[in-house]
């Protein structure tokens, strides 16, 4: 073929390509920006701006058959015009007009395979950041207007509304502060289940795997009042903190693959703890275990001398008298049969004195929640738990101040946040989840089995593995996509020059329904990858082949004829 018939059949084709391309994204992005807008997740603005960031990631899909449109329309045309049959005569081949084709298709192939590696990623993160950010601006703005918001099965009215920055390493994705806050959940008809007033309130957006949501591509709103007061069923409550029902939000853009570039994807096999799903169900499965072992610590000493030790944040000491810690309706302390009683001597720092309680029953309440305190330490950060004495004798202090306070009984005294000295949890938080999973292994399996541990080891591997397969699938279908750019070109020009004297829609609808069924052999074998393994990938790349094979077959009845 000569270099002027060459560039004649590429620029036409080309030209076509990009003009089909640019429809068919307009199209498919406005699409794609009307559901949000419809749905209150973003202004008139944020649309405009979600619309044009929406233009690239709809490439991905678009590019593939406005490719093969604009290579069936250039095709139909030259051959129309019997320039194909003039090429022909000229002692061109068949296979020699399709070069120009295969290299659009080459060209576009390419060009999807960097969109898929570099920008679309990019630019999905943007679209779901402005969706966030809108949905954010919207509830602070009406806050500010004197409006009240509802976020799940609950109204709230706040004086103001505060944005604060997470704690560097927590795994808040966002969070504000409310001031003046008063909140009413409603039940399913419409009808008051709860009234609360509070001095303030935090909004916490959080992974879906910190409130209990299965669905680790899901986040979660959460709520808590802090210093409430309220009406709850006809019940008055109140305290320091009261939370609500955590309401599911799909799809953050901090947590899923399809995010990531393909060197982040690769990062992402050898590190899996940049999914913040993964992290959490990672420090989850380390509290389960520190938490085990440090109560296997206070046993033993226990057993041993019948003291435990254990200390605050505040610097005080706490030592314990007692014989045993069984677990019985949580983790029970057990009375000396020599005294009938539990004993408890609090230091306090810098010449405080001593603090001595004896009490009838004891528990150690193990500190965890569902999601972090913002104004809390790092999470993670060591094991604690609160000491709950039952039918108190405070026998009284060392302390100048209280040196003559009588001997007084109350019937409940807690004293939380404490710790035991050798805490594993430090060292067990900086473990790779691998590593993790290893040290944890004895407490999994065999005769030293623990029920919670072993929960929560299998859960975390079980979202390794379906990560590891994701992250497969989304390889295998960015690389599934480019080539499939490059076979629906060649489709459509030989399926343009066999069907030279039909309708160019009809030769379109010859090369459209093959396309259509690769795309959906592609998206289910993504699927079947990402949800049982390597027995998709067949299946991801088998419409690919089937429509090289179809265009084959095609080629070789029009070289016949």
């Amino acid at each position: 073929m000569s270099w002027t018939l060459f560039r004649y059949i590429f620029f036409e084709v080309g030209r076509l390509v990009l003009l089909s391309t640019a429809v068919l994204v307009a199209v498919i992005a406005f699409a794609a920006s009307v559901k949000p807008l419809a749905d209150g997740k973003l202004s008139v603005m944020g649309f405009v701006r979600f619309m044009l960031l929406a233009t690239p990631p709809m490439l991905a899909y678009a590019l593939p058959f406005a490719s093969g449109f604009g290579t069936t329309l250039a095709y139909h045309r030259l051959a129309q015009d019997n320039e194909i049959l003039a090429a022909k005569a000229g002692g061109v081949s068949h296979r020699g007009l399709l070069v120009p084709a295969a290299a659009i298709g080459l060209l576009l192939g390419m060009s999807l395979l960097l969109l898929n590696e570099q920008i679309i990623p990019r630019f999905l993160t943007r679209m779901e950041r402005l969706i966030t950010q809108d949905v954010m601006q919207i509830m602070v703005r009406s806050i500010d207007r004197g409006e009240s918001v509802r976020i799940g099965s609950t109204e709230i009215y706040a004086d103001e509304v505060q944005r604060v920055e997470p704690r560097p390493g927590s795994s808040v994705i966002a969070q504000y502060l409310l001031l003046g806050v008063a909140g009413v959940d409603l039940n399913e008809d419409g009808s008051v289940e709860t009234m609360i007033t509070a001095r303030r309130a935090w909004i916490l957006l959080v992974p879906g795997a910190e409130a209990g949501f299965e669905d680790s591509d899901s986040a979660a709103a959460l709520i808590r009042f802090e210093d409430a007061r309220g009406i709850q069923g006809g019940t008055i409550v109140g305290g320091e903190v009261l939370p609500a029902p955590p309401v599911r939000i799909p799809n953050p853009f901090q947590d899923d693959p399809k995010f990531l570039t393909w060197g982040k994807l690769r990062e992402l096999r050898r590190n899996p703890e940049a999914m913040n799903w993964i992290d959490a169900k990672r420090l989850n499965l380390a509290r389960e275990y520190a938490g085990q072992e440090t109560l296997e610590a206070i046993r033993r000493r226990l057993r041993q001398d019948g003291l435990a030790r254990f200390s605050n944040d505040q610097g005080d000491s706490f030592l314990v008298r007692a014989a045993a810690l069984r677990q019985r309706d949580g983790w029970t302390l057990v009375a000396p049969t020599s005294t009938g009683k539990i004993e408890l001597e609090v230091y306090r720092p810098d010449g405080g004195g001593i603090d001595r309680y004896s009490a009838r029953e004891g528990k150690l309440i193990s500190e965890s929640s569902s999601y972090e305190d913002p104004t809390s330490p790092a999470p993670g950060s060591g094991i604690s738990f609160t000491l709950r004495l039952v039918d108190v004798e405070i026998i009284g202090s060392t302390a100048a101040r209280d040196a003559n306070l009588p001997t007084t009984q109350t019937e409940r005294v807690e004293f939380p946040g404490l710790e035991v000295t050798g805490d594993p949890m430090r060292a067990l938080r900086e473990m790779s989840s691998d590593e993790l999973l290893r040290e944890v292994r004895p407490s999994t399996e065999g005769a030293g089995r623990v029920q919670q541990v072993a929960l929560a080891a299998a859960s975390l591997e079980k979202d390794l593995v379906r990560l590891q397969r994701e992250i497969t699938s989304k390889q295998q279908e960015r690389l599934a996509m480019a080539v499939s750019c490059l076979v629906m070109v060649l489709t459509g020009a030989v399926t343009a020059m066999k069907l030279r004297d039909s309708l160019p829609l009809v030769v379109y609808l010859w090369s459209f329904f093959p396309a259509i069924g690769t795309i959906i052999f592609i998206s289910t074998g993504q699927q079947m990858t990402h949800s049982s393994g390597l027995i998709g990938i067949p299946v991801l790349w088998g419409g690919v082949i089937l429509l090289a094979i179809y265009t084959a077959l095609t080629l070789r009845v029009l070289q016949r004829h």
